[in-house]
């Protein structure tokens, strides 16, 4: 398993509630920078019934269906499709399990997709996971996984996932049949902790920086089958 340590590198990887809505405005949109008073909550409920606290203006509120949502939580509840009406697949409220790896596969999904097509065997053909599932592990946490899995006329070949576990919800790993390949906390995690702002331009270094290493160490263990 490689792990990609972003410190040894240069570049780290409306005024008033609408009428008839009942809403309470106790303070403003949680959007950085908005000043417009915040009459929506975020409609997310966890498997242990929490619910999220922010509030947003209607420009900032993320539509998934008939409800509104904070951006990670609408992400999450996009992210898990017909699953999010299982309690047990419910990321807790302030974890972004589900929501990050169907960011990275959603982002990086051309580039990783194509990695894992150079890498097929002669006869092998690929199936998308076009939502994130969650697996028990066997000390009984939960794992958020989405990827592709690999396939001839015989059945599964192979799979490659892009996970994220419940003990850490920022640490990305990448699992290639069953061994983990590589770790990596994405790069705009590690500036939002560290309070960086960068520029477009180092952003995308940053990114193409992390989505790079994923996929070579993809490509080897793929490569490795033959």
């Amino acid at each position: 398993m490689v792990v990609l340590n972003p410190t040894t590198t240069e570049s780290i990887v409306e005024a008033q509630a609408p009428a008839g809505t009942g809403a309470v405005v106790t303070a403003c949109c949680r959007e950085r920078g908005c000043e417009v008073p915040g009459f929506i909550a975020c409609a997310y409920v966890d498997g242990r019934g929490r619910s999220c606290e922010t509030r947003w203006c209607s420009h900032h509120a993320h539509k998934v269906g008939a409800k509104s949502y904070c951006r990670r939580h609408a992400s999450t509840v996009a992210a898990l499709g017909g699953k999010v009406n299982d309690p047990r697949a419910l990321p807790v409220v302030d974890h972004r399990g589900a929501s990050l790896v169907n960011w990275v596969c959603t982002e990086g999904h051309d580039a990783l997709r194509e990695a894992v097509a150079a890498e097929l065997r002669p006869g092998e053909v690929i199936f998308d996971d076009h939502t994130v599932n969650v697996v028990r592990r066997p000390n009984g946490s939960r794992r958020w996984e989405q990827g592709w899995r690999i396939g001839d006329r015989g059945g599964l070949t192979g799979r490659v996932l892009i996970c994220v576990d419940e003990c850490d919800d920022a640490l990305i790993s990448v699992e290639v049949g069953t061994s983990v390949v590589a770790c990596a906390v994405p790069p705009w995690i590690t500036r939002r902790r560290a309070h960086q702002e960068v520029g477009a331009v180092l952003d995308a270094s940053d990114r193409a920086h992390f989505y790079g290493f994923l996929i070579s160490q993809i490509r080897h263990a793929l490569a490795a089958r033959r």
